[in-house]
């Protein structure tokens, strides 16, 4: 299907690779001299992975394909002048302290230990550094290890928010339930949303992967959450064989409450950490999670109602002329994701926004009009906006569901001012959808890293790619970091 670059899982040496279609699967096939030939499941099912790039909008706006590979890619992140992408979310990790051992966590490897555990000061000077980039990242999200073992959290997350970012915590909420006050303090400090481990709705499975019966206590969480109103993103970590089959039923919960929960983003494991050396990979990784959606909402959500993230980028691009600070683009590879957001109907079904506004009609004319959107003024921007909308809309349904004054008017106030806001009263009726597939060192594949939007960012300021630094820098940077501590005062 296509050539690309990778790394040997044993050596980490670049090697050549290619994308194959095989038995129905989308594989990647690679052979180190010394080590030998590997070979993983790439993505989703060859239908889906075409399906996602015909969305990869892009790359028809950038021409992001004709970029040459540096040579020394992914040896040499920070960002350099070949990655094609800006930070849309930066990742800080803030300890390498949990109060769980999950044999499939993919922050901590068996063989290194690490005192990793940056101060406040040192973490201040990060987000300071982040909010001088341009264009600035929108949000930024807090990890680990377990972040709410931190006492001095809040004070983190207020820093944070004087900046003006969003704040996310990726948790697995246990202390949100025993600690009393805690939610609170953290709401109040700026915390907009909470990243939750949630495997399912079996105790069993949390038993297997968790080692405890955890489910009643991550319904506690989603409680104090709702109490506090801090917004929830369910985050399953998703193993063939163990939970796939409850997708659908992970889905329904999230729309019965979708009040508080704002989405949900399912994760096929990937092979780092302490799941580096499973000795079931292929069995675990065939990754069909379009069609698993699909037939466990009886169709309500179909495969092609996923679109890469991409799609969002000339959207983007026409809301960044009416912003002060613009964001980055939505630039990942279309095969690092599929989401879409699936609005709750009044008799509790699932229609994916698709269904109420046909995205290829709709986007096909945001594409056009991002081509030229700084040419144009502001009105007719509104007014090609307002056009394609209407060109693009199922009538009947919306005026069922929405109204269609409420909809015409929630499009345009999503594009002038992109907040949770301008959703108005729809909003805790909209939840996300998300499948995002984080790459190991055997399906790890170059072009998607050199468009990666999840930045790790480190206590000397260097912003590493996702993927990239689970698989390639991590315990180095944590050993050196834990010998040679960083120590910069910043003022508040």
């Amino acid at each position: 299907m296509k050539k690309t670059e990778s790394i040997c899982p044993e050596c980490l040496k670049k090697i050549d690779a290619k994308v194959v279609q095989k038995n129905g699967k989308v594989e990647l096939t690679k052979k180190c001299e010394e080590h030998g030939t590997f070979t993983a499941t790439h993505w989703q099912s060859p239908k889906i992975y075409e399906f996602a790039e015909k969305f990869d909008l892009f790359n028809r706006v950038n021409n992001a394909a004709k970029h040459d590979d540096p040579n020394n890619c992914p040896h040499a992140c920070g960002l350099c002048s070949h990655h094609l992408s800006k930070t849309v979310i930066a990742v800080i990790d803030l300890t390498k302290k949990c109060d769980l051992f999950c044999p499939i966590c993919f922050a901590s490897f068996p063989q290194h230990t690490s005192s990793y555990e940056p101060d406040k000061q040192e973490i201040f000077k990060m987000l300071t550094f982040l909010s001088q980039l341009d264009p600035k990242p929108p949000a930024v999200l807090f990890s680990g290890g377990e972040p709410l073992l931190r006492d001095d959290l809040d004070e983190i997350i207020r820093f944070a928010d004087e900046r003006g970012f969003l704040s996310i915590l990726a948790t697995n909420g246990i202390r949100m339930t025993r600690q009393k006050d805690l939610a609170f303090k953290l709401k109040r400090s700026g915390l907009n949303i909470v990243y939750l481990q949630f495997d399912g709705l079996d105790n069993e499975v949390y038993e297997k992967l968790r080692g405890e019966r955890f489910l009643e206590e991550k319904l506690k969480v989603i409680e104090v959450c709702r109490k506090y109103d801090i917004e929830v993103i369910l985050v399953p970590t998703l193993i063939r064989g163990m939970n796939d089959k409850n997708v659908g039923s992970i889905i329904r919960f999230a729309a019965e409450n979708s009040d508080i929960v704002r989405g949900v983003v399912f994760q096929p494991i990937a092979f780092t950490g302490r799941a580096a050396d499973n000795p079931f990979l292929n069995e675990w990784t065939d990754n069909t999670f379009a069609e698993e959606v699909e037939m466990q909402t009886s169709g309500e959500i179909k495969a092609e109602d996923l679109f890469p993230p991409s799609i969002m980028t000339p959207p983007i691009m026409v809301m960044r002329r009416f912003m002060k600070k613009p964001w980055p683009l939505f630039s990942c590879s279309p095969h690092c994701g599929i989401v879409n957001w699936v609005y709750v109907s009044k008799d509790g079904h699932l229609i994916p926004l698709n269904r109420l506004l046909d995205f290829e009609k709709f986007f096909e004319a945001i594409l056009k009009l991002s081509e030229s959107v700084e040419s144009k003024g502001k009105p007719q921007i509104l007014l090609t906006l307002f056009l394609a909308a209407l060109k693009s809309l199922n009538w009947s349904l919306v005026r069922r569901e929405i109204g269609l004054l409420n909809f015409f008017k929630t499009v345009l106030k999503v594009h002038v001012s992109p907040t949770y806001k301008s959703l108005g009263n729809l909003r805790r009726r909209i939840f996300l959808l998300g499948c995002m597939a984080f790459m190991d060192r055997y399906n790890f594949d170059v072009n998607r890293v050199r468009r990666c939007v999840i930045h790790y960012v480190t206590p000397d300021l260097k912003i590493i790619p996702f993927c990239a630094y689970n698989n390639v820098y991590r315990t180095q940077i944590e050993a050196e970091y834990a010998k040679k501590p960083i120590k910069v005062r910043v003022k508040r």
